[in-house]
């Protein structure tokens, strides 16, 4: 019986990893992959070898241990820089996935209706 609970306790720590936040090192190393060197031409601050990239990278962490959010950190580097800043700057365009999307629902309701209209 005991070590069925240890197994059963075991197994929840092991499937609750992933869910915990995570530390602000990795952070650091996910926004150091996003954000683009404005020296280096597309090379990101965690590939660049340039010491302005290594003085982005002590802001970053700087900007992490003060407790910014990720909007935060990105509204700052996007202020500054601009959008083209950020590897991956379209990523609030809804209209990219809506519009598609709407498209197929109008479809497939025609095609619905043409199945069960008798004529």
């Amino acid at each position: 019986m005991k070590s069925r609970y240890i197994t059963f306790v075991l197994i929840v720590i092991i499937i609750s990893m992933p869910l915990i936040s995570p530390s602000s090192e990795s952070r650091l190393e996910n926004w150091s992959k996003i954000l683009l060197c404005p020296v280096c031409q597309g090379e990101t601050i965690y590939d660049s070898p340039s010491e302005y990239a290594d003085d982005m990278k002590s802001i970053l962490k700087e900007q992490i241990d003060n407790g910014l959010t990720d909007s935060e950190i990105n509204a700052f580097w996007v202020e500054r820089y601009g959008e083209r800043i950020i590897t991956n700057p379209i990523t609030n365009n809804t209209e990219i996935l809506i519009v598609p999307i709407s498209i197929v629902l109008i479809f497939i309701s025609f095609f619905i209706r043409k199945l069960y209209v008798k004529k």
